[in-house]
């Protein structure tokens, strides 16, 4: 039993410079680790958490999320 559709969360490291934006607007997805790196806790996101994922892609500076 799934959560309905699920969505592809990618991040291209090229961009990211780990604001830490993602990260405070989804927890379960995002996590900056002690070295400072993010880190994509689920790269697969059902539909509980994808508005959270979607608002953190948004929200990026670099625009370095993507949601699909």
């Amino acid at each position: 039993m799934t959560d309905g559709p699920a969505a592809q969360v990618t991040v291209d490291r090229d961009l990211c410079v780990s604001s830490g934006m993602c990260e405070s607007l989804a927890p379960a997805v995002f996590e900056i680790d002690d070295d400072g790196e993010l880190v994509v806790l689920q790269d697969v996101v059902q539909d509980a958490l994808l508005a959270d994922a979607q608002a953190a892609a948004r929200s990026c500076p670099t625009r370095a999320l993507t949601v699909t």
